[in-house]
């Protein structure tokens, strides 16, 4: 375990083993560091925050302060952050507005610079967040998203499995799974095509996709008519289910 002198560590926070500390970083009350975690230099690590095993927090990274809500009042509430999680420089994650609730980033997930997360964001596995974007609160992001640089997300937004969001985009609706949005405001654009060749999806399985984002594309149907097209006229793979659940279950209406 390497701490530097100038670290505070305090004495009811729990550091696994192979912990590494930098300069002037400070680790609050309670605070969990999971094995071969390393923090760099001028980092704030708030009371209760979770973080796993074989992460790196880089420089001036603060985790686990509070929300930015007018007369917020202190409550037992925290960030969760899984393994192999990289968060860079200068990144914000604020932790839940409600008593007992977290804010929650997945496994083998990336946060580069000056990315805010605000409280009770919920991210999946493998989510990368390119700089300066910015999430308000309750904003969800599935597995496998790519949200690029400069993004403005609205709260509540959830942005759907393997979807991708290009630069300086403003998002104000749900981003449907396998989808490629961008634009202010955002309008889908395709399928994430090279997404989902890197996750290996079959292709069979993004040809069937392509199919049901032309009816959902299509001027002549509205959404319920195409996802009546796509029951009737595609096979119903996982990915065809899974993207008919998601428009189903959107609570703010979906980017087209």
């Amino acid at each position: 375990m390497a701490i530097h002198k100038t670290a505070e560590i305090d004495s009811s926070a729990i550091l696994g083993k192979n912990v590494a500390i930098g300069a002037f970083s400070i680790v609050g009350a309670g605070a969990k560091i999971g094995d071969n975690t390393e923090v760099g230099s001028h980092v704030l690590i708030h009371p209760r925050t979770v973080i796993g095993r074989d992460c790196k927090i880089h420089h001036g990274a603060s985790i686990g302060d509070e929300p930015q809500m007018v007369g917020f009042e202190d409550i037992a509430s925290w960030v969760e952050i899984g393994e192999g999680t990289v968060i860079r420089e200068y990144v914000t994650i604020h932790r839940g507005a409600k008593e007992l609730q977290a804010t929650k980033i997945g496994n083998h997930c990336m946060l580069m610079n000056y990315v805010h997360i605000a409280h009770d964001c919920e991210l999946g596995d493998h989510v990368i967040i390119v700089n300066y974007t910015g999430l308000s609160g309750h904003v969800v992001v599935e597995d496998h998203a790519f949200v690029s640089g400069q993004v403005g997300v609205h709260q509540f937004v959830r942005i759907g499995r393997n979807a991708m969001v290009g630069g300086k985009t403003a998002v104000t609706k749900d981003i449907l799974p396998y989808s490629l949005v961008e634009g202010i405001p955002a309008r889908m654009v395709s399928i994430n095509a090279v997404g989902l060749r890197r996750n290996h999806i079959p292709p069979e399985n993004r040809t069937a996709l392509k199919n049901a984002f032309k009816f959902l594309q299509d001027p002549a149907h509205n959404t319920r008519q195409a996802i009546e097209k796509m029951e009737t006229e595609i096979e119903m793979r996982d990915e065809i289910r899974y993207l008919i659940h998601f428009i189903n279950h959107s609570s703010r209406g979906i980017t087209k």
